[in-house]
C-alpha cells in the first residue's frame, strides 16, 4: 500500500517508452516546482511516490507511421522495449522542455508571448481533423468509418477495431487494477485519447462481473485527473463502451473514482467541449462520483518541427500541460 501516480499520454506519434517514462517524470516535477510543492516533487524523485506511464505509444507510432506520411518521416528513431520499432526522436521533446521550462508561470501573457514567437497552423490542421472524427462518430457508415480512419487513424483503431482496443486498454489495466487491489492511494492523470481509454476501463471495473470484489474490498481511485480531454463530445461518448447502452443502469462508470478534475486549455481544440461537470453532471447528481470540476489553463508548449525546424505552438500538448502550475498543484495537494 502507498501513493502511486498513474500517467496515460493520449494519440498521435511518441517517443520509445523508456524515453516517454523520462519525460513524463520530467515534466511532472516541473509542474510541482511551479505550483510549489518541491516537496511532493522530491516524493517522486525518490520513488517514495511510485510514478508509472501507462504506455501505448508503440501503438500510435505503428499505426501513424503507416497511413500518415509527415509522421512517418518524423520516426527516426527506435524503441528497444517493442522490438525496435519506429518512435519519435528524443532531441525533438528535449529541446521543447528546454524552451519551455524557461517561461514563468503559464499565464494568459505568457500564453500572448509564445504566441507571438511560434507559428499555430498545425492546431489549425489538427482542429480540422478532429472535426471529420467526430463528425463521423455519429453513425458508423462505411463512408463514416473511412473519414474517422483518415482523420485520426490511431484514434479510429482503438474505436473500430477490437483487438487494437482491447490491447490499448490492457496497458492501463495492467498498471491500476494490481494498484486497486493493493489498497494504494492512486491519482490517475489521463491526456486526449487516453482520456477515452481511462473511461472504458472505469466502465469495466464497475459494470463487469470479474472486476465485482475488486471495489468492495479495496480503496477506489481518488482522483482522476484528465487533461486536453475529448469527452465532451457526444460523438466520442457515444461510441464508448457504455456508449450503446439505452438502459440506465449500464452507463456511466459509477464509485470507481471519487473527484473527477478536468482542465482544459486555451485555444485546445480537442477538448473545446470543455466543461465535463454539464456533460457528465448525471454521473455527479446520481452519487457515482462525489464532484466534477473544470479548470481552465494556458498550455505554453511550443516545439520544433522535425524537417524544417519551424517553431510550433501547441496548447494541447501532454507535456505542457503536465509542467502547467495548475495540474502541478493537483498533485502536490494529493501528495503531501
Amino acid at each position: 500500500m502507498g501513493k502511486h501516480l498513474i500517467i496515460m499520454h493520449g494519440r498521435s506519434i511518441k517517443p520509445a517508452e523508456k524515453s516517454m517514462q523520462k519525460f513524463t517524470k520530467e515534466a511532472v516535477i516541473e509542474g510541482l516546482r511551479r505550483a510549489n510543492r518541491n516537496d511532493v516533487a522530491k516524493k517522486i524523485r525518490d520513488n517514495k511516490i511510485k510514478l508509472s506511464l501507462a504506455y501505448y505509444g508503440d501503438i500510435n507510432n505503428k499505426i501513424q507511421g503507416e497511413n500518415d506520411k509527415s509522421d512517418r518521416k518524423a520516426l527516426t528513431a527506435k524503441d528497444p522495449l517493442h522490438n525496435n520499432g519506429p518512435a519519435l526522436s528524443d532531441a525533438l521533446i528535449a529541446s521543447a522542455m528546454a524552451r519551455t521550462k524557461k517561461s514563468p508561470k503559464f499565464t494568459a501573457a505568457t500564453y500572448r508571448k509564445v504566441l507571438k514567437e511560434a507559428n499555430d497552423r498545425r492546431l489549425l490542421d489538427e482542429a480540422a481533423d478532429f472535426v471529420s472524427f467526430v463528425g463521423g462518430l455519429f453513425t458508423f457508415g462505411w463512408l463514416n468509418e473511412k473519414i474517422i480512419e483518415i482523420a485520426k487513424p490511431d484514434m479510429a483503431a482503438y474505436l473500430l477495431q477490437h483487438k487494437t482496443g482491447s490491447i490499448v486498454r490492457d496497458r492501463l489495466q495492467k498498471i491500476l487494477l494490481p494498484s486497486i487491489k493493493a489498497g494504494d492511494d492512486i491519482c490517475l492523470l489521463t491526456h486526449s485519447m487516453g482520456c477515452m481509454v481511462a473511461y472504458d476501463v472505469f466502465w469495466k471495473i464497475s459494470h463487469h462481473s470479474e472486476h465485482a470484489k475488486l471495489l468492495k474490498k479495496n480503496n477506489p481511485t481518488q482522483n482522476w485527473i484528465t487533461f486536453g480531454c475529448p469527452l465532451g463530445e457526444k460523438g466520442v461518448r457515444l461510441n464508448l463502451l457504455d456508449g450503446h447502452y439505452s438502459d440506465p443502469d449500464d452507463v456511466y462508470p459509477r464509485n470507481v473514482f471519487k473527484t473527477w478534475s478536468n482542465v482544459w486549455a486555451e485555444d485546445d481544440f480537442i477538448s473545446h467541449v470543455e466543461r465535463m461537470k454539464k456533460a457528465f453532471r448525471k454521473m455527479e447528481k446520481r452519487g457515482f462520483v462525489d464532484e466534477i470540476k473544470d479548470h481552465k489553463i494556458y498550455n505554453c508548449w511550443a516545439y520544433e518541427r522535425h524537417g524544417d525546424g519551424e517553431l510550433i505552438a501547441n496548447p494541447h500538448d501532454f507535456y505542457g500541460y503536465l509542467m502547467h502550475q495548475t495540474i502541478g498543484k493537483m498533485v502536490g495537494d494529493w501528495g503531501r
